[in-house]
């Protein structure tokens, strides 16, 4: 019973009618209420005299009532929708903090409910750990009953995101899906590269091998300098391959090198070319500097030195 208390029973004269108005009246928004419908037992109404009653009512004159059909209750402020052909929803705009077990929660109050799961990939920054990519899939025993919990739940507010909910075309949706995942496995496989930072400004490369070349084979080690040539505070480890990379990381997060605890993260593919434009200012800037000095010492010309009587010329 609903709390409160009030049901109604609805007889059709066909079969066929009764089973349409279920599938697509079905948890469908009242007001601020869902309608919440069941099959009623087929002695609902005991004795045939209430059942001869009911059936009669159609026959009485009624002119200023209109009958309704079902179609006509749909289209009520809205037009009516496509059939879902398919039992599996495909749900959008999750936020991003929304679990497997919260989507599976707001829809399985719903009939026909079978499962959820908010789909997810490999945190790059936490290995071992998942992110959401915002969106799910709900899936549901018959077509009906998924037509019906679209109507009911497309629109929905789950941990303050309004659901956008469609039916599933598992071929579009798969492709999407594969997309995606294609996406975030390149990104994932392309990290070899460990950013250390809070590195003791006393530490080389040699230091810096010597520590990470243990849990895999290095393609290079570089250690940023400034103008000066005095470190700049942080390095880069770059690993022949990514899971080189992620044991390193993993294993060496909480290392102290030489009194100072390392900060490692995997370096963006925009740091790396921020950086490689540093080292090639710095060695045009090197280049220069040196040149300004080789034109100070040869640059200062012929001087004269008088030595007694005589005039001498002496290069400089």
């Amino acid at each position: 019973m609903p709390p409160s208390g009030t049901i109604a029973i609805v007889q059709f004269t066909q079969p066929n009618h009764a089973k349409s108005a279920f599938g697509k009246l079905a948890y469908r928004r009242i007001g601020d209420s869902v309608l919440f419908l069941e099959k009623a037992p087929s002695d609902i109404f005991r004795g045939g005299d209430q059942l001869d009653q009911a059936v009669s009512l159609k026959d009485r004159p009624a002119p200023t009532v209109q009958n309704l059909s079902v179609n006509d209750l749909l289209s009520r402020g809205d037009k009516p929708e496509d059939d879902v052909d398919t039992t599996s929803l495909f749900v959008r705009n999750l936020n991003f903090s929304t679990s497997t077990t919260r989507l599976a929660e707001a829809f399985q109050s719903l009939d026909g409910f079978v499962s959820a799961r908010v789909k997810t990939k490999m945190d790059p920054k936490k290995p071992g750990q998942t992110l959401s990519m915002g969106f799910g899939f709900v899936e549901f025993r018959t077509k009906s009953q998924a037509q019906a919990a679209l109507k009911v739940m497309d629109g929905h507010v789950l941990d303050d995101h309004a659901l956008a909910v469609k039916a599933s075309h598992k071929g579009h949706d798969a492709a999407e899906e594969r997309r995606r995942e294609d996406k975030a496995k390149r990104a994932a496989g392309q990290r070899t590269k460990i950013i250390i930072k809070n590195l003791p400004f006393q530490a080389t490369k040699k230091d810096i091998r010597s520590l990470f070349g243990t849990y895999g084979q290095l393609r290079s080690v570089r250690l940023p300098k400034k103008a000066d040539y005095t470190p700049r505070g942080f390095a880069f480890a770059d690993f022949v391959t990514p899971r080189e990379a992620e044991n390193a990381l993993n294993a060496l997060r909480d290392t102290h090198l030489l009194g100072r605890k390392l900060v490692l993260d995997f370096a963006e593919a925009e740091a790396v070319d921020a950086e490689e434009e540093i080292a090639k200012m710095q060695k045009k800037v090197g280049g220069q500097v040196n040149k300004v000095a080789l034109q100070q010492l040869t640059g200062r010309g012929r001087t004269r030195v008088n030595i007694g009587n005589e005039n001498d010329e002496m290069e400089g």
